[in-house]
Formats: structure tokens, sequence, C-alpha cells
């Protein structure tokens, strides 16, 4: 699936900057996203032929993932779009470029304001679609390498073997006897 070669990750602008880190807000099974570019072109008459010029250009960022009632993302796109609230937003392909300490991601960044959320409910899945409408333009460059939990989703929180009596508490509050 080729939509797994990338990480997006949406941040309400009202996040401080402590809390906005890429763990508590990627979006992870994704299943589609798009990035469009659209130039509204000027239509020029000369003689009896149609000549064209640059317009307005607009961007539009297209997000569908599985809906889940405890997933924070969604609840941000909700807000967001109710009350009309922006957030950043990152697209990163997930190829490294570079190898050790220097490594980086090819990325795109935008301030995107959401335009529409709906939530599709079918006999097969229940589905979040966002669209966000990109604020004057987005911008290319790079981000360090993402943590291991991110690039590979199944890598975070898996739960170590654990012999009987070993621990007391909650997963999050084990205490190792």
């Amino acid at each position: 699936m080729a939509v797994e070669k990338w990480t997006l990750l949406g941040i309400p602008t009202n996040v401080p900057t402590a809390e906005a880190t890429a763990e508590n807000y990627v979006m992870t099974g994704t299943s589609e996203f798009s990035h469009e570019i659209e130039n509204e072109l000027r239509e020029i008459l000369k003689g009896n032929r149609k000549d064209w010029s640059g317009g307005v250009v607009e961007e539009t960022i297209s997000v569908t993932f599985p809906y889940d009632p405890t997933f924070t993302a969604d609840k941000d796109f909700k807000n967001a779009c109710k009350y009309g609230r922006q957030m950043r937003f990152w697209i990163i392909d997930n190829t490294l470029i570079g190898t050790g300490e220097t490594a980086k991601h090819n990325s795109t960044f935008a301030y995107v304001i959401p335009e529409s959320r709906s939530l599709s409910v079918d006999d097969e899945s229940d589905t979040i679609e966002v669209s966000l409408k990109v604020k004057l333009n987005s911008a290319d460059g790079e981000e360090p390498k993402l943590p291991d939990e991110i690039l590979d989703p199944s890598l975070a929180g898996q739960v170590a073997y654990e012999e009987i009596g070993a621990a007391t508490g909650t997963m999050e509050e084990a205490q190792n006897l």
C-alpha cells in the first residue's frame, strides 16, 4: 500500500509547542490522502483563438482514515472545522535521505483550515474524510529522522513478555517486584 510510505501530522495552532510532538499527533491508519495544487487559469481571447495565463493558485489536502472515537486528530479536525480554527499540517515522505544522525525526510508543511469533515458509515467500515484548504501556500522542506515508532506503528506500544507474578499494577503503571 503506497500510503504507508507517508506520515501525516495535523496539530491545532493553539497547542503549546511542548505538547506539539509527532508522537501525539501522527495520523496512523490513513487509507488515502491527496495534495492538490490548482491554478485557476485566466482566459485571454486573441482574435478567434484562446490563450491562457496563470491565475489564482489554490491548494487542498484531503485525508481519509478509519473512524475511532478515541482518535485525537479526528476531534481536532472536527473542532477546527466547526470553529474555523487553523491547524499546522505536515506531509512527510518516510523514505530517508542520507544516513546516520544527518538522515532527513522530505516533507511539505502548510497552515490549513478544515473545509469539511465527514463521517461515512457503510457495511464494511466507518471512515472520516477531511478536506483542508491551505492558507496562501505550502512549503517544502526537510524533517529530522522520525522515531521508529512513527515510521513503523507496529513497534509502538509493544508489550514485552512478563513472568507470572513479576510485576503489579496496570500496564502503564507496572512495577517490577
